[in-house]
């Protein structure tokens, strides 16, 4: 099988050149701007180095700064060097991180569990690990036995024990509202503006983003957001070992339970990427899988990108107009937007009205699943969709803003996605529960799965219809913050 992927050579210049870039996909090229260097580079230090700013008291004043260059100067907390003894560095692909036996010890049992497949092989990755090898995507079966979503868009996994993947909402007429590669710094007029409109979203976090932001992380969770899982340092997961793909996981979803006190049943893996290998660890780690069926490819608007303004708000556009013209009559959508840079931020709110008057319904992905316990924890839970639409749209249970204390080394609770059976969850078992709990109207989640692989391709223009499904990104990054880094480290 032949994907259409135009490589561009990785070029690693010195400091002077500020640049590492690594093309995949149609040939776009990411953000340079410092908005999206942090999606990858910790842009302060840790481990006791001395910070370029006083750290703010609480998070409630972190969140009441409205100017970004502040917002994303580099704080410390005191908790800060305690966590950077304990996570893998910042940015770098995980791997269990030397002496933590409860990690290893997890791992085996996940290994001894049987549930990872034997027969799905790992992908040759490309830029150290940012793209796929065309020899890879040449050579893959037709029959698509690994179920790999990059190659052909499949959601209904072919190998036993795991769940169909999340990309659309059940309900109709409804816009699956998620943010992609959160926390940024200089959210604060973003996360505001979905306050003031009422608005909640599913956020999928990047580990390195929680462990350099902790207050901005925070606030995702006291705004009443649902926060979910996107890996530690957002590489192609199928590309990686399997040990590099529990550590993703795993050290995410503890960094998330450290700093803002809970335990994630959900993930979106970056790009898209996933197999049943990667499917089966996440299972394991008690993740479901959450994809998309409509991409607004916002992440590559300028400046850093290459699509105009313009362009990305065409994208939206076609978006807008499959709620208007009946296509989600029957069932909704999920919506792939990114809390990436203020572009990205600024073109949601920008585009927000036209939306608003095209769907009926804009939910967090955990309203659409009436997964109302989206954590681990018994606190706090959410509306389901019922509930939801009828205006009853903050969580409960939800803790203060400066209440939540970091805890270093945070004990996860996990229970395999399959054994998942309480209501309210995002597992196939809990969430089906879920019906009998709201209104009897609301669809079950897994009602609308799928037993054929999303018959979307990628497609072979770089200027194709980004409404629909894109499964190859492109990531360069700037490498302008390594010299803050550099600075917060030296000082």
């Amino acid at each position: 099988m032949r994907l259409p992927i135009a490589f561009v050579s990785s070029t690693l210049v010195l400091l002077s050149a500020l640049r590492v870039s690594a093309h995949i996909g149609p040939g776009f090229a990411m953000p340079e701007s410092r908005d999206v260097v942090h999606h990858h580079l910790r842009s302060r230090g840790t481990n006791g180095r001395l910070m370029l700013r006083a750290a703010p008291s609480s998070e409630s004043q972190e969140s009441s700064e409205q100017d970004p260059s502040q917002e994303c100067k580099p704080y410390g907390l005191k908790s800060s060097s305690a966590l950077g003894k304990v996570y893998p560095k910042a940015g770098q692909i995980a791997d269990i991180v030397s002496g933590d036996d409860t990690g290893a010890t997890l791992f085996k049992e996940i290994l001894d569990s049987g549930i990872i497949p034997g027969n799905v092989q790992v992908k040759k990755g490309t830029q150290g690990n940012m793209g796929i090898d065309q020899g890879q995507s040449d050579s893959y079966d037709d029959s698509d036995p690994d179920c790999w979503w990059t190659a052909t868009g499949c959601t209904s996994p072919k190998h036993k024990q795991l769940s169909h993947d999340l990309d659309s909402c059940p309900e109709p007429n409804t816009w699956g509202l998620s943010f992609d590669d959160g926390p940024n710094c200089s959210h604060n007029a973003f996360y505001d503006f979905l306050q003031k409109e009422k608005l909640r979203a599913t956020l999928f976090y990047i580990g390195t983003n929680v462990i350099d932001w902790p207050l901005q992380a925070q606030r995702g969770l006291t705004d009443g957001h649902d926060i979910c899982v996107h890996t530690w340092s957002h590489h192609y997961t199928t590309t990686l070992s399997t040990s590099q793909v529990f550590s993703e996981l795993y050290y995410t979803m503890r960094i998330i339970k450290d700093v803002i006190g809970v335990t994630p049943r959900c993930w979106r893996p970056p790009y898209g990427d996933v197999d049943d290998r990667v499917r089966a660890i996440a299972t394991a780690l008690g993740l479901r899988t959450i994809v998309w069926d409509h991409d607004t490819d916002d992440w590559n608007i300028v400046p850093g990108g290459k699509q105009s303004t313009a362009k990305i708000e065409s994208n939206y556009q076609k978006i807008i107009d499959a709620g208007k013209n009946g296509s989600t009559a029957d069932k909704g959508i999920m919506v792939l937007t990114h809390e990436l840079t203020n572009q990205t931020m600024d073109m949601f709110m920008n585009e927000y009205s036209k939306v608003k008057a095209a769907y009926k319904n804009l939910v967090p992905i955990s309203a659409c699943m009436n997964a109302s316990s989206p954590y681990v924890e018994d606190q706090p839970t959410y509306s389901n969709f019922a509930d939801f639409t009828s205006g009853k749209v903050d969580a409960q249970g939800l803790p203060q803003p400066d209440a939540i204390k970091i805890n270093v080394n945070s004990k996860l609770n996990i229970t395999s996605e399959k054994d998942q059976k309480s209501a309210g969850g995002f597992s196939s078992a809990s969430a089906k529960k879920s019906k009998t709990q709201g209104d009897s109207s609301s669809s079950s989640p897994d009602s609308q799965a799928s037993a054929a692989p999303n018959s979307n391709k990628s497609s072979d223009k770089e200027d194709g219809n980004s409404a629909s499904f894109t499964p190859i990104h492109v990531l360069s990054i700037s490498m302008t913050a390594a010299l803050v880094s550099f600075a917060s480290w030296a000082l």
